[in-house]
């Protein structure tokens, strides 16, 4: 569990160094935002990958060899993105740290359901935590390294991190053994997945139509250092921005600690329907106000209520098929990759004919329509 939840820490703080590093990235680069966004895009084509890698073969496969095995080639691909001289080989490496990165993420909370059976609310809960602590560190690492020598070290120094802690993983479990799980894995390859089954779940396609308008969540997290900046760079400094992102993951880490805490005494699927609309009111709000001390005060309280929701629709997508847990969130995952493509080219395209703002106000209409979807489509299993 200790090398699990660094894994997902040292993925958060590599995702999360990007929103502040993007404007850098920008300028070395010479590229216009319409360009930057295809650096998401390639990122989530490979994360899009990587969910249908897992759909297919995942509850097949050992995953802990497997989770050994990731952590090593997105440690490599981290640190080859560091490397890269021209913006068309960045985005070869994006390809790669987007399906190594998805499935690791996919790899760390699935093997952690499998270890905690009915107990992984609580320890997803957890698990998740520890990526807002590597997502807190995240911006303001990006911020040091830029000082220190450019925004590529971020990328070399966490690539090499990864590499040594997927080393130490590696040795540990041999010398050790590996932990028992509470859900029994696939017995062979052959073993038959019930994608019909899945597929015909009312409850599994709410909960990827979701997924599609909940990535509205992840571009706010990764954009808003660059909206920020286009608003008035002056007043939204690179210092600035790193401690809206700081507060950000602060309400986080509280966010996911509360759901952890209270797991066994809420409703899941109330939260994520409650925090959508929350989530929603909150955003419009700091668009409409625009003021430094606003956005600061009001990121907050926006990740207080909405930082567990991408937790808790995990934790969904477990309990409708424990049994295959990687195949239900490979495919709410997969929608959630779909979402984030769709999302980065037309708000990309929005941002760069000079529309950012208007681009933001629409993330606002696509929280409150999963509010109504969790309202009015998903059925809560806590009340079924």
């Amino acid at each position: 569990m200790i090398f699990v939840c660094v894994f997902m820490a040292g993925y958060a703080l590599a995702s999360s160094m990007f929103g502040n590093l993007l404007p850098e990235m920008i300028g070395y680069y010479g590229i216009d935002l319409g360009k930057a966004s295809s650096i998401n895009i390639f990122n989530e084509i490979g994360n899009t990958g990587a969910m249908v890698f897992a759909l297919l073969a995942v509850d097949r496969m050992d995953k802990r060899r497997l989770l050994t095995l990731t952590a090593l080639c997105y440690g490599a691909a981290l640190f080859l993105d560091g490397l890269m001289p021209a913006f068309l080989l960045l985005l070869v490496t994006r390809l790669a740290i987007g399906f190594t990165g998805g499935l690791l993420d996919n790899l760390c909370a699935t093997y952690v359901s499998d270890l905690y059976g009915e107990r992984r609310t609580r320890y997803i809960s957890i698990l998740h935590t520890l990526y807002a602590i590597g997502s807190l560190i995240g911006p303001k690492f990006a911020a040091l390294t830029i000082t220190l020598g450019g925004w590529a070290l971020s990328y070399l120094s966490s690539g090499i991190a990864m590499l040594i802690v997927a080393v130490l993983f590696f040795v540990v479990i041999k010398a050790l053994g590996a932990p028992a799980l509470a859900v029994a894995p696939a017995e062979s390859a052959r073993q038959k997945i019930p994608y019909g089954e899945i597929l015909h779940s009312a409850n599994m396609r709410w909960l990827c139509a979701g997924n599609m308008l909940f990535s509205s969540l992840i571009y706010i997290n990764v954009w808003l250092p660059t909206y920020l900046s286009s608003v008035d760079r002056s007043i939204y400094t690179v210092g600035f921005c790193s401690t809206v992102m700081t507060a950000s993951y602060i309400g986080m880490i509280l966010s996911r600690t509360i759901l952890a805490a209270l797991s066994e005494k809420i409703s899941t699927a109330a939260y994520v329907r409650w925090s959508a609309l929350l989530a929603a009111g909150l955003l419009a709000a700091m668009l409409i106000v625009q003021q430094p001390v606003f956005w600061l005060i009001g990121i907050f309280l926006f990740s207080l209520v909405s930082g567990a929701n991408y937790t808790a629709r995990f934790v969904l997508a477990c309990q409708e098929f424990p049994a295959y847990s990687s195949t239900a969130t490979a495919l709410a995952g997969f929608f959630a990759a779909l979402g984030n493509i769709l999302l980065n080219a037309g708000l990309g395209a929005l941002a760069g004919a000079g529309r950012y703002t208007l681009a933001f106000f629409l993330l606002v209409g696509l929280l409150a329509a999963a509010f109504f979807l969790y309202t009015f489509g998903y059925k809560d299993p806590q009340r079924r």
